[in-house]
């Protein structure tokens, strides 16, 4: 058996995060816009891979201002780095469902990330925590201002 490749459902995917800011409030967003490829089939591990983008400038808080911030040299610099991509390098199982590990890049810089994942009905759910300061995200602000943890979770529906 064979990795399948798939297409990602971008009218219902989306990546969420959360952050604090100011050491107490919690600001959501998210991300769309899905691109690249996905070849997954849970009995063809060794085959299976994700090599998939995200728009940055798609970045949602629900705060206009705020979001134009983010888009921004500040934070994600969209008109220099317009994706925030990430390569798998090993999809493995586990008691809980599965880990990808691989790059993820962000502007310039890239880290090599675990995403423990599981995968139902057409639909990768997983989460995961980066640093962003591994990223330089926000690089002039300290952890107090905007929080240093950025929990982040997809929701990816495959389309039939």
């Amino acid at each position: 058996m064979t990795a399948e490749s798939l297409n990602i459902d971008n009218a219902v995917s989306e990546v969420a995060f959360t952050v604090k800011k100011l050491g107490f409030l919690t600001i959501k967003g998210t991300l769309s816009d899905f691109t690249g490829e996905v070849n997954f089939e849970k009995d063809a591990l060794d085959e299976a891979n994700f090599n998939v983008s995200v728009g940055a400038s798609t970045i949602n808080t629900g705060n206009e201002k705020r979001d134009e911030h983010l888009k921004s040299k500040d934070f994600f610099h969209v008109n220099d780095y317009p994706e925030i991509h990430f390569q798998s390098t090993s999809i493995k199982s586990n008691a809980k469902g599965y880990q990808a590990t691989g790059k993820l890049s962000i502007l310039e810089h890239s880290k090599e990330v675990g995403i423990p994942f599981s995968f139902e009905q057409g639909v990768f759910k997983g989460e995961f925590t980066i640093d962003r300061s591994d990223y330089k995200l926000g690089g002039k602000f300290p952890a107090f201002v905007v929080g240093k943890n950025i929990n982040i979770s997809i929701n990816c529906k495959i389309k039939n």
